[in-house]
């Protein structure tokens, strides 16, 4: 019965030398860790059989977020991955920022991709 998983991490943005990155913006006046989408899709050993509709999912969020909180997204991350994306049709990775954001940014980026969710799966 489980139609929509979300698998939140932050992302690890770093250089060889060692040099961290944080993806942030600023949103109402506050700043929130940027976030990333990432979809897997079949191929090589990797088999996502709902991979297209995973991927539509994260267009439509993304698009949502977006047209709510400009600035707020990155670009997703299509790939040959797997992040368990094959046990629903609406299974995505979510980075909220990177490990050199601070605590407070990505909470306020959850709490914004929180808000999104909720319109674009009431409408």
């Amino acid at each position: 019965s489980i139609q929509v998983i979300l698998d939140v991490h932050r992302d690890a943005i770093q250089t060889a030398s060692g040099t961290r990155y944080k993806p942030t913006t600023t949103i109402n006046g506050k700043k929130a860790a940027q976030v990333m989408i990432i979809a897997g899709c079949d191929g090589y050993d990797i088999d996502i059989p709902s991979y297209k509709n995973n991927l539509r999912f994260a267009n439509g969020l993304q698009d949502k977020m977006e047209s709510m909180y400009p600035t707020l997204t990155r670009p997703i991350l299509f790939d040959y991955r797997f992040y368990n994306q094959d046990l629903a049709k609406a299974a995505i990775l979510l980075e909220l920022g990177g490990h050199a954001n601070t605590l407070t940014e990505a909470i306020y980026s959850g709490e914004l991709v929180g808000d999104a969710l909720v319109k674009l799966l009431a409408g």
